[in-house]
């Protein structure tokens, strides 16, 4: 009797095709998986007023209105945009010890608020030291 032999072969498995359908997958789930976004902005605690500081000496301040339409009132008197680092760099040289109360009307185009902070920090004013009050229309009952 004659027994052939047999090799013991393995099976060949084709690794490379594996490893290109691999990359497939891992492409796929890059690109459909969405990242975790950062919602934190949208819960804000504002302070309240019983958490200042009460030590706080209340300082002549003078009214910086930016209105609706574009239009920088300092105190009752209108000044242009090009204008306004100036005028204010004169104010603080007058009276040093004058502080500025911003008040913007919430319809101002932000470019506006954006260039009159640009402006208080340019004069020599810190932005942090002015309070801004953002004017808001109350509804009617």
């Amino acid at each position: 009797m004659r027994f052939i032999n047999k090799k013991n072969s393995r099976p060949i498995v084709p690794i490379i095709s594996l490893i290109d359908i691999l990359a497939i997958l891992l492409i796929y789930f890059i690109l459909t998986s969405s990242p975790k976004e950062d919602k934190s902005f949208a819960s804000i605690t504002l302070p309240k007023a019983s958490s200042l500081e009460k030590n706080m000496l209340p300082k002549a301040r003078l009214e910086l209105a930016l209105t609706s339409d574009a239009k920088i009132l300092l105190g009752s008197e209108e000044i242009p945009e090009n204008q306004l680092t100036a005028r204010l760099k004169q104010l603080k040289a007058d009276k040093p010890d004058m502080g500025l109360e911003l008040k913007a009307d919430e319809k101002a185009p932000l470019k506006n608020l954006v260039d009159v902070w640009d402006a208080l920090t340019q004069a020599g004013y810190p932005v942090k030291e002015v309070p801004a009050r953002i004017l808001v229309k109350k509804l009617k009952d």
